[in-house]
């Protein structure tokens, strides 16, 4: 199968094409320091060329897809505006109806090659780039993964492009025209996401001839489609495509190759009921608008202890008290992620990572005919040695009992691509859950702490 963690040889090959083409007079005649000095010029130079500033196609974990980065620079200084990534991102567009900016320094130096830095704190930029982020505790060493420090591989008037110094991620600046306001860069990107996004996808067209189904979901709450088949070996193919959303559509970080086809980027168009590929218009991804019942049990949904409601969090403190001495020699074992809906190997069930274990037991799932009510019910034939212990000795199914054999009406943010859904127990007001589309630790930071 092929990873979703990928693109590190074709970047390796991309950096090594690139890093010539910053200046092509090959004038060894002058000592390598003048040379040096004169592209740091060069490039300053052209920094300065947008006056309305740079529109910058921003990538740090490829998984997470791009955004929309505005940079202006004005002396030793650099202004930027972002489209907002997460709730404690100072970004986006504030309550006057105008881009949040600030403002920081920045410089330009050798290091193998010209290398610019923007080495002062920017609190809108370096959030892409820092670690403990507190919208992504998931992963608190490296954050969203995005870069400071980028190598220029090339620099014109019509575009600048950058390689993450540490991360390695392509980074694409082009001038942001002069009647272009950056607010409107920020909300047309939000219009056609909110018009083209959709859970799941299937690929067709008069351009897809092979009887192999391939479907298409979001990595997800993030902007990047994956892609799944089965190939002529009855082995599973996921193919990611990163993307960054503009007026018109999406635009890939790369082509990518999908079951012997070649697939870069999607036109919005006039419809949201399928979208056409921008490189191939006989290719297209059909939108697909599941109901909330199916959004539950097609997709894996990641609990917080927030989320609970007061009805479950008491349940689950009495598992917690459990655990608080289930490990080896008395020790604590701790609950990193908990979720419901499939898990990695395609069952219905609610599982846990832990310190010490990855249990899980089935769940079942009857729907009502509209798809927005849902009875819950174990079906605990389907598990593993970590889950029945875990079930029937640990505490786990009294924590599970706020879902087990209760009714829910559900909930959501977005029928295409709900973030997020709600179930309402029908017959106990405090009974309510929310569960979410994008990985999350089950607990705040403070609880892994060792103390």
């Amino acid at each position: 199968m092929k990873k979703i963690y990928y693109f590190l040889l074709a970047c390796s090959a991309v950096m090594v094409l690139g890093a010539c083409s910053l200046k092509e007079d090959n004038d060894f005649d002058k000592p390598a320091s003048q040379r040096s000095e004169e592209n740091i010029d060069m490039v300053r130079k052209m920094l300065y060329t947008a006056p309305n500033g740079w529109l910058m196609e921003y990538y740090g974990n490829l998984n997470f897809g791009g955004y929309n980065v505005m940079v202006k620079f004005d002396g030793d200084e650099a202004t930027f505006g972002s489209e907002q990534w997460g709730s404690h991102h100072y970004a986006g567009i504030g309550n006057d109806g105008k881009v949040i900016t600030t403002t920081s320094h920045f410089k330009l130096e050798q290091s193998m090659g010209t290398v610019i830095s923007f080495d002062e704190y920017n609190e809108t930029f370096h959030y892409y780039s820092m670690p403990n982020n507190p919208d992504y505790s998931y992963d608190t060493a490296s954050g969203l993964s995005g870069d400071f420090e980028f190598r220029v591989m090339k620099a014109t008037q019509d575009s600048i492009i950058l390689r993450g110094k540490k991360h390695n991620a392509r980074i694409v600046m082009t001038p942001i025209p002069a009647d272009k306001s950056w607010e409107s860069i920020i909300t047309e990107a939000q219009e056609t996401e909110d018009f083209m996004t959709s859970r799941s996808y299937t690929l067709a067209g008069e351009g897809y001839k092979d009887t192999v189904e391939v479907s298409v979901t979001n990595n997800g709450n993030y902007r990047c489609l994956i892609f799944t088949y089965t190939d002529s070996t009855d082995q599973k193919q996921t193919d990611a495509a990163p993307y960054i959303v503009k007026k018109d559509g999406y635009y890939f970080y790369s082509p990518i190759e999908v079951n012997g086809v070649t697939l870069d980027g999607l036109l919005k168009g006039e419809t949201g009921d399928y979208f056409l590929f921008r490189n191939d218009p006989s290719l297209q991804l059909n939108s697909y608008v599941p109901s909330m019942a199916e959004n539950l049990i097609t997709g894996t949904w990641y609990l917080h202890y927030s989320g609970l409601g007061t009805y479950a969090q008491p349940k689950w403190d009495k598992l917690f008290t459990t655990l608080k001495t289930a490990g080896k020699n008395k020790t604590e074992v701790k609950i990193y992620t908990a979720t419901v809906g499939l898990t990695g190997d395609g069952k219905l069930a609610y599982s846990m990572s832990t310190s010490t274990d990855a249990p899980y037991i089935g769940m079942k799932v009857t729907a009502n005919e509209d798809g927005d009510q849902v009875t819950i019910t174990p079906q605990t034939s389907v598990n593993n040695k970590a889950g029945r212990e875990y079930y029937n000795n640990m505490g786990w199914k009294q924590a599970l009992e706020p879902f087990n054999g209760h009714t829910f009406t559900l909930s959501c943010d977005n029928k295409r691509r709900p973030t997020y859904l709600t179930l309402s127990d029908v017959n106990n007001p405090d009974n309510v859950i929310t569960i979410y589309s994008t990985p999350m630790y089950f607990m705040d930071s403070s609880y892994y702490q060792d103390k």
